[in-house]
C-alpha cells in the first residue's frame, strides 16, 4: 500500500480533484491533513510522500534526504489572490497580527514580509473566526483569499514579488531520495485536475488604480529553480530554518 498525504485547503484543489478516483482504483491510501501535519507524516515515515511547502521541505531536510518530485506544485507570481493581509480602518501602527491558519506557510510569509519591507515586527497568533472578527479586536489579520473591493490589504505573493523579484512555490511533491514508489511522478500527476493546464494568468481589474496581474505555475519548469532557492534562502536568514538546504530534484540529484 502506497500511503500520500497533502493539505486540505481548497486552494490546492486543482492538484488533488483526481485523488479519490484513483486510490479506489489502485492500492494508494491517501490522507488529507493540515500543512504541519503533512510535513509531520513525512518526518515520521508514515507516509511515501507528501505535498509540502517550502518551511516543510527545509525542516525536513535536517532529519532526511529529501527530493522534490518534478510534476505539479503550486508556484504563484506577482499577484495571485491566493492569501491576503488585512488592516484595520484607521490605523496607525501595525502591534497584532492574527489568523485562523497561522503556522500555515503563507501566512508566516506573510509576517516575515511585513517585518522585511515594513520593519512591522508583531508576530502572528491564532484566532478562529473571520477576517471581520478578527479585525474587530486586532490590528491586522492574514487569511487564505482574496481581498474585496474596499478591504485595506496587501496580496502576500504580490508582496512577495516586490521584495523578490522571484514566483514564490507554495507547496510541492516530496519523497525520500533511498525509498520511494516506482512511478511516483506519474501517481501524483494522475491526483491532478485533467483539466489543469501548466500555467494560469491571473487579472484583476477590481482596483480603482490600474490592472494587476499574475500566474500560478501548476507544474515544475527547471527555470523555478532559483525562486526554490530564494524562498529557502529567505526563511534561513528569518532563521525559519536552522540550516540552508539544497534543492534537490528527484531523479536528477
Amino acid at each position: 500500500m502506497i500511503r500520500l498525504a497533502f493539505p486540505d485547503n481548497p486552494v490546492y484543489k486543482p492538484l488533488f480533484e483526481g485523488s479519490e478516483k484513483y486510490c479506489l482504483g489502485n492500492e494508494v491510501r491517501c490522507y488529507r491533513l493540515s500543512e504541519t501535519q503533512c510535513s509531520d507524516y513525512m518526518l515520521r515515515n508514515l507516509v511515501d510522500a507528501a505535498f509540502l511547502s517550502p518551511l516543510g521541505y527545509g525542516k525536513g531536510v535536517k532529519v532526511a534526504d529529501y527530493r522534490i518530485i518534478p510534476g505539479p506544485m503550486m508556484v504563484s507570481e506577482n499577484y495571485t489572490g491566493l492569501a491576503t493581509i488585512y488592516f484595520k480602518q484607521g490605523l496607525e501602527n501595525v502591534n497584532t497580527i492574527y489568523s485562523p491558519t497561522p503556522d500555515d506557510f503563507m501566512m508566516l510569509l506573510g509576517q516575515l514580509v511585513l517585518n522585511e519591507k515594513f520593519g512591522i515586527d508583531a508576530k502572528i497568533k491564532k484566532m478562529t473566526g473571520s477576517k471581520s472578527d478578527i479585525l474587530l479586536n486586532y490590528d491586522s489579520a492574514i487569511i487564505w483569499g482574496k481581498a474585496e473591493s474596499g478591504d485595506i490589504s496587501l496580496d502576500v505573493s504580490e508582496e512577495w514579488f516586490d521584495l523578490v523579484e522571484e514566483p514564490l512555490p507554495l507547496g510541492f511533491w516530496v519523497c525520500r531520495a533511498e525509498s520511494y514508489p516506482p512511478k511516483i511522478q506519474e501517481i501524483v500527476s494522475s491526483f491532478a485536475s485533467a483539466q489543469l493546464a501548466k500555467t494560469e494568468e491571473i487579472l484583476d481589474s477590481s482596483s480603482k488604480y490600474s490592472e494587476r496581474k499574475g500566474k500560478i505555475y501548476w507544474h515544475w519548469e527547471p527555470e523555478l529553480e532559483g525562486a526554490f532557492e530564494s524562498v529557502l534562502l529567505f526563511l534561513y536568514l528569518h532563521q525559519m530554518l536552522s540550516e540552508l538546504p539544497a534543492v534537490k530534484i528527484l531523479a536528477r540529484d
